[in-house]
C-alpha cells in the first residue's frame, strides 16, 4: 500500500494527501485546515484505499451490496427493489467488466419482449447505473463500465374528463370478489382533488391530517428534500367530508391503508380499476395531471398551480400555459394598441 501523508500546497489553507502511485505522484484535499481534522481524513482514507476494488464483482453481487448499502434505506426503496428484481435474472451472472453496452442494450430488447413499459426499463437501467457508480465510488469495483441510457418520453397529454372521473369513482365503488377496495376510491380521490404525488399520499398518516385547521400536511418527517417538493393542502368540505368518514373507520396510523396496513403501491390497481371502466392510458399521475388541466382550463393563474403542485413556475408554465391562450390574446391585445 502506498504511503500517505499529509502536506500543504501553495497558497492553500487546506491539507492534503499526497502519495506515490505508478510512478506519479497524487493528492487529494482534506477540505480543512485544522491539523487534527486533516489526520483523521486521513486514516478513514487510508482504510478505503486498503479496501481494495473486487476485479471479480459479478453485477449480482454489485446489485446486492447497493441494496444493502444504501438502496434500502432510501425514502421509498421499492424502485430500487423492483430494478434489482428484473436485473438479476438477465445481468446477475456477468462480471461487471463483462457489462458492455450490446448486453445492457440485449437486456432492454429481452424486457421489451416480456412486456415491459418504457419507463420501467429505464428505471431499471437507473438502478444498475447507481449501483455500479457506489461500487467504483467506494471502491468496490475498478471502474463502473458505460451505461446505457433511455431517452425520457414526452410528458403525457392525458387526462380525465369529469364524466371520465364519474365512471372511474362508478367502478372503484364496486365489490370485488366479495370486497370493495375501498383504499384505492380514497387514494384516487386524494390524488385528484389534491394533486399530491403518489409517494406523498401513501406515506400520509392520520397525525398530519388537522381537522381543526382544515390542513394536510404531505411533508414526512425525517424525509429528505428533494426536488419533487410535498405541499401543506387545505381541505374543501368534499375533501373534509371524505376524510372524516375514512378516519371514522380506520384501521392503520395510514390514511390510505389495506388490511390494517399502510399500502406500498397502487399503480397497478388504479389501472386495473380504469381498465374495468373502459378507462385506456390512466395511470395516478394522469390524476395528478387531470387536476393541473382542469386548473388551467378554469383560469388558476400558473404561479398558483405551481404552489399547488409543488412546482417551479417555470416547469409549470412550460406544461399547462398552453390552456390558457387567453393570457396570451390580451398580450397581443396590448402590444397592437396605439
Amino acid at each position: 500500500m502506498p504511503d500517505y501523508s499529509l502536506t500543504k500546497i501553495g497558497n492553500s489553507p487546506n491539507w492534503y494527501i499526497q502519495w506515490f502511485e505508478d510512478g506519479h505522484s497524487r493528492r487529494a484535499s482534506t477540505r480543512t485546515a485544522d491539523r487534527g481534522a486533516a489526520e483523521q481524513v486521513l486514516a478513514a482514507f487510508r482504510l478505503v484505499r486498503a479496501d481494495k476494488p473486487l476485479s471479480d464483482l459479478t453485477v449480482g453481487q454489485a446489485l446486492d451490496w447497493y441494496w444493502d448499502s444504501h438502496a434500502k434505506n432510501t425514502m421509498r426503496p421499492s424502485n430500487a427493489e423492483l430494478g434489482i428484481r428484473y436485473l438479476r435474472p438477465y445481468l446477475g451472472a456477468l462480471l461487471v467488466s463483462e457489462l458492455t453496452l450490446a448486453k445492457q442494450q440485449a437486456f432492454v430488447e429481452a424486457r421489451r419482449k416480456d412486456g415491459a413499459g418504457e419507463e420501467s426499463i429505464r428505471r431499471d437501467l437507473s438502478v444498475l447505473s447507481a449501483a455500479l457508480r457506489r461500487a467504483e465510488k467506494f471502491n468496490r469495483i475498478d471502474r463502473a463500465p458505460p451505461a446505457l441510457s433511455l431517452s425520457p418520453a414526452p410528458p403525457r397529454e392525458r387526462w380525465l374528463t369529469r364524466a371520465e372521473v364519474a365512471k372511474l369513482f362508478r367502478q372503484m365503488r364496486k365489490r370485488h370478489r366479495g370486497k370493495r377496495h375501498a383504499h384505492v376510491l380514497l387514494f384516487t380521490r386524494l390524488a385528484l382533488y389534491t394533486s399530491a404525488r403518489t409517494g406523498a399520499i401513501l406515506d400520509l398518516t392520520w397525525d398530519r391530517v388537522d381537522f381543526e385547521a382544515g390542513r394536510i400536511d404531505f411533508h414526512k418527517p425525517g424525509r429528505k428534500l428533494t426536488r419533487k417538493r410535498r405541499t401543506v393542502t387545505p381541505m374543501t368540505p368534499q375533501i373534509r367530508r371524505m376524510l372524516m368518514h375514512a378516519h371514522k373507520h380506520r384501521r392503520s396510523d395510514f390514511v390510505v391503508s389495506w388490511a390494517g396496513k399502510g399500502v406500498d403501491r397502487v399503480a397497478k390497481a388504479v389501472i386495473a380499476h380504469a381498465e374495468k371502466a373502459g378507462l385506456e392510458d390512466v395511470s395516478p399521475h394522469v390524476l395528478r395531471h387531470t387536476f393541473a388541466t382542469w386548473g388551467a382550463r378554469k383560469g388558476v393563474p400558473i404561479w398558483l398551480l405551481g404552489k399547488a403542485l409543488g412546482q417551479t413556475v417555470a416547469s409549470t408554465t412550460e406544461r399547462y400555459a398552453k390552456h390558457q391562450p387567453e393570457d396570451l390574446a390580451r398580450v397581443l391585445d396590448a402590444v397592437r394598441r396605439k
